[in-house]
């Protein structure tokens, strides 16, 4: 290679990218469910917050990604905008890593053999989805350096063309002109690490000094932000929100950080001895800048919260009824996902209940059935339509970015999912025929069997709050709890109906009339019974 060459800087940049996709891909299938059980835990800890979200920008080797991520959590309500704030700071903190093994320059002599070693594991995996996510992961870092290298490398003769020289020294006594040339190349690749490597191998080619590198390092910081600002005009309010604040907490850095440039440069290179170089001093620059953004913003996490908070308000209208909390952008993250969709199936439990309890208003004798039965089956209508979504939802999760357990939680979901909406056409159809039948005859319950029925149905009650608490917090005795209460239900329904034919034993008038439909009525909250026993069995598996 002789000459500088577009073709091989892009090919460079090209490689990086896709590294960096495949590399972060590997890592979220490693992390498993082991990153949507630590969202579910997360407390209002503003340093604990911090933590996890460097730990989560490490994982994804995105802060973008995590940004999405926290928007989709806010928007559907598993995170606080106040838990959200300290976890942006931590994902611009992790987003360094990448950064600072970048300005390592022996990693990147190794970039072919981590490829190597990463499509051998790949091939060698025989069935341990462990083993071969590894190897994704070593591959695609080996891309990564790989892509540096050649960045790094085409750079160099750009310190001999006499017109590279030029457009550089006047680019470099232009920060600003930097700054915003740094922020549309991360908003077009999307890659803040990727832009800062440019800087790094631009910078290794003795073309772009060392505080002009620095407004690149605040461009990319900034330009990192639009992606989520762009994803944002879909979400709801809470989304809006964390978009907003992860750009409010840069765009405030750069314009306290801009006019101290030339102090930056001289502070970081005063500590040369630990970063080796201008790759070094580059990467230091992007880990303390972050770090900087949090040692400003956490003690003041309330105060920004509140800010905000009146910059975004809530919006007064009221929404049509449909998913609360399927969103979108958590697919690229399958535990999310699961997440997301455990909580909207947790929702189609709830409004199943409530439609359950409300069950024998069809069989009261006083009542507008027909306005009853419109309640009904209007109610039922939404589970059905919950159902269908989440069962959507989950179908655009590829199968083959799924650990074994995730997919047997997919299955899990679905069914809880299928047993719920079946319930409520039990309800809705069945017991409703029922009701109907009993009305168009004038029949009556004597009052013994009206008694009886309500007492299964309080039985059935009983166990439904139960299953909501097993779904919500899995645990093997609480279904050993459950499936002993079915087993007790079954036996007072067989006596409840041996109770009703003792009646007609007894020539009971009420008993004659309505002893078809009573009994179908018990056969029927036996059936959701039945249902309620196979979602709590389920629920281990989520």
């Amino acid at each position: 290679m002789a000459e500088f060459s577009w073709i091989i800087l892009l090919g460079g940049l090209a490689f990086f990218y896709f590294g960096l996709s495949h590399a972060r891909n590997g890592l979220q299938l490693l992390a498993g469910d082991r990153l949507r059980i630590a969202i579910t835990r997360l407390t209002g800890n503003r340093i604990l917050a911090l933590g996890f979200g460097t730990l989560m920008t490490v994982v994804l080797q995105s802060s973008t990604a995590t940004i999405l991520m926290l928007m989709s959590l806010a928007a559907t309500g598993l995170l606080s905008l106040s838990q959200a704030f300290g976890l942006i700071l931590g994902a611009d903190i992790g987003t360094t890593v990448v950064v600072i093994l970048l300005s390592i320059k022996k990693v990147s002599d190794y970039a072919l053999l981590l490829v190597i070693f990463g499509v051998l594991l790949e091939w060698a995996s025989r069935g341990s989805k462990n083993v071969k996510y590894t190897g994704r992961v070593l591959f695609g870092f080996g891309m990564v350096f790989y892509g540096m290298k050649l960045m790094t490398q085409t750079s160099a003769f750009l310190a001999s063309d006499p017109q590279a020289r030029i457009i550089f020294e006047v680019l470099s006594t232009h920060p600003i002109a930097l700054l915003v040339a740094s922020i549309i190349l991360t908003l077009l690749i999307q890659a803040s690490a990727a832009t800062i490597g440019m800087a790094m191998a631009l910078g290794l080619a003795g073309v772009l000094p060392f505080p002009a590198a620095i407004s690149v390092v605040l461009g990319a910081n900034v330009g990192t932000c639009f992606t989520a600002m762009i994803a944002s005009v879909a979400s709801n309010a809470n989304g809006k929100r964390v978009a907003i604040a992860h750009l409010f907490v840069k765009v405030t850095g750069v314009i306290l950080a801009l006019p101290f440039i030339p102090q930056i440069a001289a502070g970081i290179e005063s500590l040369s001895s630990l970063s080796h170089g201008i790759a070094g001093n580059i990467a230091m620059t992007h880990l303390f800048f972050n770090i900087g953004l949090a040692v400003l913003f956490l003690p003041f996490l309330s105060l920004g919260v509140w800010m905000i908070s009146k910059i975004v308000p809530e919006p007064k209208k009221e929404e049509a009824f449909g998913p609360k909390y399927l969103d979108e952008r958590g697919l690229e993250t399958p535990p999310l996902a699961f997440a997301q969709a455990k909580r909207e199936v947790l929702r189609v439990a709830n409004l199943t209940y409530d439609l359950y309890n409300d069950a024998l208003k069809l069989f009261e004798p006083v009542f507008d059935f027909d306005r009853t039965l419109q309640e009904i089956e209007t109610r039922d209508d939404k589970i059905d339509l919950l159902d269908r979504a989440i069962r959507f939802y989950l179908a655009k999760i590829s199968q083959e970015n799924l650990t074994d357990s995730q997919a047997q939680q997919e299955l899990a979901l679905l069914s809880i999912a299928a047993d719920l909406e079946g319930i409520g056409d039990i309800i809705s159809k069945e017991l409703a025929r029922l009701a109907q039948k009993k009305v168009e005859k004038q029949r009556t319950f004597s009052e013994e069997g009206w008694q009886e029925i309500q007492r299964l149905h309080q039985a059935g009650l009983e166990n439904f709050g139960l299953i909501i608490s097993v779904f919500a917090a899995p645990g093997e005795e609480l279904v050993k709890r459950v499936e002993h209460q079915g087993e007790h239900f079954d036996n007072l329904e067989q006596q409840l109906r041996q109770s009703h034919i003792q009646r007609l034993h007894a020539g009971s008038p009420e008993a004659f009339e309505t002893s078809s439909i009573h009994l179908d009525v018990l056969g029927n909250l036996r059936r959701i019974n039945a249902h309620l026993v196979h979602i709590a069995k389920l629920s281990l598996q989520t």
